[in-house]
C-alpha cells in the first residue's frame, strides 16, 4: 500500500483556512495480480466540498493545497516549506504580505517568480519535484501532475525513463480553458472524476490506474508491462481499478495494449532498464525463448532467467569496479552451486554485436538442450 496518499478534507483550491495536508502511513498488503483490494493509493481519494475556497469562487477545483494559518514571512515559509519550496500569489496575500511586500520580496530574490503567480523561496534546491509542484500550483487545484512525471513520483519508471531534470512537466486539466505555459505541457479533458486523483509526496497527481492508462498511449509493450509490474510490485493498484478507469476511457489511447497485457497468462517482464528491454526484443526477434526476468534464484536477483534450461544472464556496469568484480564473482559462484549457469552480458554487446551476442546465447541453448 502506498504510505503517501490522503484525503483532502479543506476547502477545493487555495482555501483560505482550515485543516492541512498531513501524510499518513498504511500497512502494506500481499499483491495478487488481478485480485488485490484497492489499496491505500486507491481508496485515498480527495474528499470534501468541491467548490473552492475564495481563490476561485465557484469554479470546481479537484485538489486541496495547504491552507494558511497564520501571517507574516514565517507563514510564508511554513506553506512554501510544505509545497516543495513553492507557493501560490494568492497564498503570499492570505498570508498578509499585499502586493507591494511581494514586489520588494520579488527584487530581493526572496521571492523568484518561477510561473505567473507561482513563486519558490530564495535558496531553496531545484528538483523534479518542485517543478512538478510549481505546475500543479499554477492552476490552483484546477490541474493534477500525469502521464511520465505521475509514473516517476508513484516509482512505476526506471532510472532510464525518468523525466528530465530540465522536461517540461505534464499535468492533466479538467474543464478549464488555459493559455499556453512554458515548461508545462497541458493535457485537457472534460472532467477529471475524484477517484482518479491522488496525492504523493505532496503533490497532487493522477492515481496509479490513471497513470498507468494515460502511460499506454505512449510507452511501448515493454515498457508499459515494467510499469504495471512496478505497480503490481509494490501493491499501488489492481485488476478492479484499472477496469474501472478504462471502463470511463474506452477511446483512450493505447487501452488496447493494456487491456492485452491484462488478459495474458504469461507473467509481466519486470524489466528496469533500457538495456533489459533491447536484450528481450533481440531475443523475440531472433526467436528465442523469452527469459523471465528480475526473478530470485538461491535468493539473488537476477536480470534474466530460462529456469527450465537452469541459465541465467547478468548484466555488467558500465565501469569496472573491484568491489562489484569481486560481488558480481561470488554471486557467480553461489548460482553454480545452486545449480545454475550465469552468462555475463556487457551493455557494449548489445550497442555494438548484438547479433554476435544472440548468436552465442542461440548456441547456449541449444547446447544445454541436447543435455551438454
Amino acid at each position: 500500500m502506498c504510505a503517501e496518499s490522503v484525503p483532502n478534507r479543506g476547502r477545493a483550491g487555495l482555501g483560505e483556512t482550515g485543516g492541512c495536508i498531513v501524510p499518513q502511513m498504511a500497512r502494506s498488503e500481499p499483491v495478487e495480480r488481478g485480485n488485490l483490494p484497492a489499496s491505500a493509493a486507491d481508496c485515498h481519494q480527495v474528499h470534501g466540498s468541491a467548490r473552492s475556497g475564495g481563490n476561485l469562487p465557484g469554479a470546481r477545483a479537484l485538489c486541496h493545497f495547504e491552507q494558511v494559518r497564520g501571517r507574516g514571512e514565517a507563514e510564508v515559509v511554513r506553506l512554501a516549506t510544505r509545497q516543495h519550496g513553492h507557493i501560490h500569489r494568492q497564498q503570499v496575500m492570505r498570508a498578509g504580505l499585499g502586493r507591494g511586500a511581494i514586489a520588494h520580496r520579488l527584487q530581493t530574490g526572496w521571492l523568484q517568480e518561477v510561473h505567473p503567480s507561482v513563486y519558490r523561496l530564495a535558496g531553496v534546491e531545484r528538483s523534479r519535484a518542485g517543478r512538478c509542484m510549481a505546475a500543479a500550483l499554477v492552476f490552483a487545484g484546477h490541474a493534477v501532475v500525469s502521464e511520465r512525471d505521475a509514473a516517476s513520483l508513484w516509482q512505476l519508471l526506471d532510472t532510464t525513463q525518468e523525466p528530465r531534470e530540465d522536461a517540461p512537466v505534464h499535468v492533466l486539466l479538467a474543464g478549464r480553458s488555459f493559455r499556453p505555459r512554458p515548461a508545462i505541457l497541458v493535457r485537457r479533458v472534460v472532467d477529471l472524476p475524484q477517484s482518479d486523483v491522488r496525492w504523493r509526496r505532496g503533490i497532487p497527481v493522477t492515481s496509479p490506474a490513471r497513470t498507468l492508462l494515460d502511460l499506454a498511449g505512449t510507452l511501448s509493450d515493454l515498457e508499459l508491462q515494467a510499469a504495471l509490474a512496478a505497480a503490481w510490485r509494490r501493491s499501488l493498484t489492481g485488476r478492479p481499478q484499472l477496469d474501472e478507469v478504462m471502463a470511463r476511457n474506452p477511446r483512450a489511447r493505447g487501452i488496447g495494449m493494456l487491456r492485452a497485457l491484462l488478459a495474458q497468462d504469461e507473467p509481466l517482464h519486470d524489466t528496469r532498464s533500457t538495456y533489459e528491454r533491447r536484450m528481450l526484443a533481440l531475443l523475440e526477434a531472433a526467436e528465442l525463448p523469452r527469459p523471465l526476468t528480475n526473478v530470485l534464484v538461491a535468493d539473488k536477483l537476477v536480470d534474466g532467467l530460462w529456469p527450465d534450461l537452469k541459465l541465467a544472464y547478468e548484466f555488467d556496469g558500465w565501469r569496472f569496479h573491484r568491489d562489484r568484480f569481486e560481488r558480481d564473482r561470488l554471486r557467480d559462484q553461489d548460482l553454480l552451486i545452486a545449480g545454475h549457469r550465469v552468462m555475463r552480458i556487457s551493455r557494449r554487446q548489445i550497442d555494438l554485436q548484438p547479433y554476435a551476442l544472440v548468436a552465442r546465447i542461440a548456441s547456449v541453448i541449444t547446447t544445454l538442450r541436447l543435455g551438454g
